[in-house]
């Protein structure tokens, strides 16, 4: 038989209290001790009218087939959001693209265009998938939906305290860079702007290749990988670049956007900087860079071969793999 229990002298109510009005609309409700013994309490009914907010209606935009979600981000191009897909409940992002503004951005719509043709032929686990493209010419807008992805490499980077991944880690990243960027390479197209901020992440941490507005498709029948332009962000160009080539090897620039991309997860430093866009192109035309002291071999030895200033001196991805 259970142990009848009492509340203690502060917390009990007198049988006047309990009789008075005030406690007229109080109900009994049982909960249960440690001890598995009946305790009654008295709670205090509230009734509707005397709730003073009232949630805030959402409405459900669609687009197309998609539930239109929250911001994921916005760029120079657009802004990129959150997308359900109502038939299959995967989970999408999307990018938002105003033709209006593309026209005010040097080679923008052309850029937008590059990149569409060249996703919906890439195939491949670490180079972001392309899933549906609408278009809404009332509003001149245009939606990208593609693979969804929790974040890049930069928003990890600018959230760890020394602005650096773990060795592992990087080296986890690193690997599916170059798997990425060999598939690339393999399909004649050079990406041209690889950095962290291009650089996503699945939830399951695998690496996607995003962002294709400045790569370009080599002619089939080239005898060799030359380009003629690079448009890429000015931390991560090549010297032949910032010394004003008017031609170079286009997969040579990836290598060496890559290797300053490895140098800034491993160290959270970049190996050439400057006050402005002159010096920091200045400072890398000479190709003078220095290594903390902690990274050791092999790691020294790969970040030296792929920011080697001489283009025919740097490593290839087969000698990279060779250190990986």
């Amino acid at each position: 038989m259970d142990k009848e229990m009492t509340l203690d002298e502060d917390f009990r109510l007198d049988e006047e209290e309990i009789n008075s009005d005030n406690v007229s609309d109080l109900e009994p409700v049982t909960w249960l001790n440690d001890e598995d013994t009946e305790v009654n309490m008295f709670f205090h009914r509230v009734d509707s009218n005397q709730i003073i907010y009232q949630t805030k209606k959402k409405k459900c935009k669609m687009i197309g087939k998609y539930v239109m979600g929250d911001l994921l981000g916005e760029g120079s191009y657009g802004k990129v959001k959150e997308m359900l897909d109502s038939e299959t409940l995967c989970r999408r992002a999307v990018k938002i693209l105003k033709k209006r503004k593309l026209r005010r951005i040097p080679n923008g719509e052309q850029n937008v265009q590059r990149e569409i043709q060249l996703l919906k032929i890439l195939k491949h686990k670490n180079v972001i998938g392309l899933v549906d493209v609408l278009c809404n010419e009332e509003k001149q807008k245009m939606y990208m939906v593609l693979e969804y992805c929790v974040g890049g490499l930069q928003d990890m980077l600018e959230s760890t305290p020394k602005k650096k991944f773990p060795l592992w880690q990087a080296h986890g990243y690193f690997c599916q860079l170059v798997d990425g960027l060999e598939y690339l390479h393999s399909k004649g197209i050079v990406h041209k702007d690889i950095k962290p901020g291009n650089l996503l992440l699945t939830l399951d941490g695998t690496l996607k290749i995003s962002d294709l507005g400045v790569a370009e498709a080599l002619d089939m029948f080239a005898e060799d990988d030359t380009c003629y332009t690079g448009q890429g962000s000015p931390a991560f160009q090549p010297p032949e670049i910032a010394n004003g080539h008017e031609k170079f090897s286009g997969f040579k620039v990836d290598i060496w956007s890559s290797g300053v991309t490895l140098y800034n997860i491993t160290t959270g430093l970049y190996p050439f900087e400057g006050d402005n866009i002159y010096r920091l192109f200045e400072n890398i035309w000479k190709g003078e860079f220095s290594i903390p002291s902690e990274i050791e071999n092999p790691l020294r030895a790969l970040l030296e071969g792929m920011l080697q200033k001489d283009p025919e001196k740097r490593l290839s991805l087969p000698q990279i793999r060779q250190h990986l």
